[in-house]
């Protein structure tokens, strides 16, 4: 119990460290949550700083996301759903720095870090679905849903026929555990999702 804690702390503080932020005051000296739409994620990064800059800083926070789940395996741990708790404290320092009194991102790409390092063969396929409710409508709870029920029956299809029933459970756990967190670190998005018109 206590190395689960320890990485859950460790992995808040790695969270809590936001290069959207470093990267824009190094490169302007201004505050990331001061321009663009004020948030300190790699999209406002992109439209305010630089499309490179963007893809910098997303990859840095996806990294982010799988550092404490990594270090955890090493210890020994290897349940997915404790693994994926400790990613999910990575998200949390994200989106609550302790460096920025508590505002951050949205967690979207230390999320995807924690997919790319549970379920790496459904990774491309997340960043194609992100992409298509990007295009479509990403606060349309019909496109969410619709890309959300195809994600899982692709993820039946890799880990639960060609892999194990048992993991395809742990993993699909490990998803939904991800999918209300976004809810429960983000509330305003349940209501950003309600005020969205349909697409």
């Amino acid at each position: 119990m206590m190395e689960i804690a320890a990485c859950v702390v460790a992995g808040y503080v790695l969270g809590s460290v936001s290069f959207a932020y470093l990267l824009t005051l190094f490169l302007t000296g201004q505050d990331i949550r001061e321009i663009g739409t004020k948030n300190s994620g790699a999209a406002n990064v992109a439209r305010s700083i630089g499309k490179k800059w963007g893809i910098l800083v997303w990859a840095g926070d996806t990294v982010k996301g799988m550092v404490p789940m990594a270090f955890a395996r090493n210890l020994g741990i290897t349940n997915i759903i404790l693994l994926t708790l400790i990613g999910l404290s990575a998200v949390a320092g994200h989106c609550w720095s302790i460096f920025l009194r508590f505002r951050g991102g949205k967690g979207a790409a230390t999320t995807g870090g924690i997919v790319l390092f549970l379920m790496p063969l459904l990774f491309p396929l997340v960043i194609i679905l992100w992409f298509i409710a990007q295009k479509i409508n990403p606060r349309s709870p019909r496109v969410l849903l619709t890309c959300t029920v195809f994600y899982f029956i692709c993820l039946y299809i890799e880990y639960g026929l060609r892999v194990d029933r048992a993991l395809f459970v742990q993993t699909a756990v490990s998803t939904i555990m991800l999918i209300l967190s976004a809810f429960v670190i983000n509330p305003g998005m349940v209501r950003e999702i309600r005020r969205a018109p349909s697409p």
